[in-house]
């Protein structure tokens, strides 16, 4: 199963059936739900595929790919690290550079973006999906995420104002629970995969 975030509506593609796929008819059809939920919010749409692998080629073939990498990071005292960016409460990550490991770079993008020095990585979080458009050109971004810890506090965090990051803060289960409500569609899928310790 794939779950691709267009700007801010949902589609699934999966070879698993449910009540609420509707049977993928082909590239047509595709094209057109990448068209509309491009224009403007759209209802979630499950797409039913036959052959999951060859669905998901064709969809990334219609995108320039960018790769990015992040953490959530979690301190001794079970807080999760959160950012406070574009009027929405994000997570830590960026691109990845040339050539650099995808756990590289999840690290260094924390350490710019928050201050915090030295995340280990301790497990992997599902891996999200976003499209959007720059300059003309559709984007996919994958986003590859890790759950990290520190070994002591962080009392002082620098968030990186020139990637347009207000604040960095630690925030309990319940603050996280209320960021939810003012967050991106990944991030929620990634916090929510951490906190119910799937991952």
């Amino acid at each position: 199963m794939y779950k691709v975030f267009i700007k801010e509506s949902l589609l699934i593609l999966s070879d698993k059936p449910s009540e609420e796929a509707v049977n993928y008819l082909g590239e047509a059809q595709l094209d057109n739900l990448i068209k509309s939920m491009l224009e403007g919010p759209q209802r979630e749409v499950h797409l039913l595929v036959r052959n999951l692998n060859e669905t998901w080629s064709l969809f990334k073939s219609k995108f320039k790919i960018i790769e990015a990498a992040g953490g959530a990071v979690i301190n001794p005292n079970g807080q999760i690290l959160m950012i406070y960016r574009l009027g929405k409460w994000d997570l830590p990550k960026g691109k990845i550079e040339f050539g650099e490991p995808k756990e590289m770079a999840a690290v260094r993008e924390v350490e710019e973006e928050t201050g915090v020095s030295k995340p280990e990585i301790v497990g992997v979080l599902p891996t999200t999906y976003h499209v959007y458009e720059m300059e003309g050109k559709r984007i996919l971004k994958r986003t590859y995420w890790y759950t990290m810890a520190i070994a002591h506090d962080f009392d002082f965090l620098v968030p990186q104002l020139e990637e347009s990051i207000l604040d960095a803060v630690w925030c309990s289960r319940a603050e996280v629970e209320e960021n939810l409500k003012n967050t991106y569609g990944n991030i929620a899928i990634v916090l929510d995969a951490m906190v119910k310790g799937e991952y």
